[in-house]
């Protein structure tokens, strides 16, 4: 009879993960954004071409992979006016186009995800409750992710 074996987990808890901006090719750091909460994403998928044809192996589409897509990224912060981070994104939507943000997610573990995207803005007001605002970034290009001990 086998026996299960049990172990501590290695995960990570997301608690002191930081999210960070600066203005595209900009000289200079990063801006920490205040208080975000869960964060989504990025949702990297694949696009594929369709290759089938009338001898297609046991009559199965076949399919071949094209461009690649970082998806978006999508968190909250609380609302706090004055925030640096939190102006830049406000700033980036209103001007005309949107401005390309740099970003970096920097995880407790000293892992981190590095890319450009466009953000949107989604304010909620409730009448009893945190004045929040909803970020979407539209990731364009790659995420490099470096993970820690790499």
């Amino acid at each position: 009879m086998a026996t299960d074996e049990t172990h501590e987990s290695q995960g990570i808890v997301g608690l002191g993960t930081k999210v960070k901006v600066k203005e595209s090719g900009a000289s200079g750091s990063y801006v920490l954004v205040g208080e975000p909460t869960d964060i989504n994403g990025p949702q990297i998928s694949q696009q594929f071409a369709d290759f089938t044809h009338m001898q297609s192996p046991a009559g199965y589409q076949e399919q071949k992979p094209t461009f690649k897509s970082s998806g978006q990224l999508t968190f909250n912060v609380h609302r706090v006016p004055g925030d640096p981070g939190q102006e830049m994104l406000i700033e980036a939507t209103n001007t005309i186009p949107t401005k390309m943000l740099d970003f970096k997610i920097e995880f407790p573990d000293a892992s981190e995800f590095e890319f450009k995207a466009y953000p949107g803005l989604s304010f909620t007001v409730p009448m009893s409750g945190a004045f929040d605002m909803a970020v979407t970034l539209t990731i364009t290009g790659p995420v490099t992710m470096e993970y820690a001990g790499d």
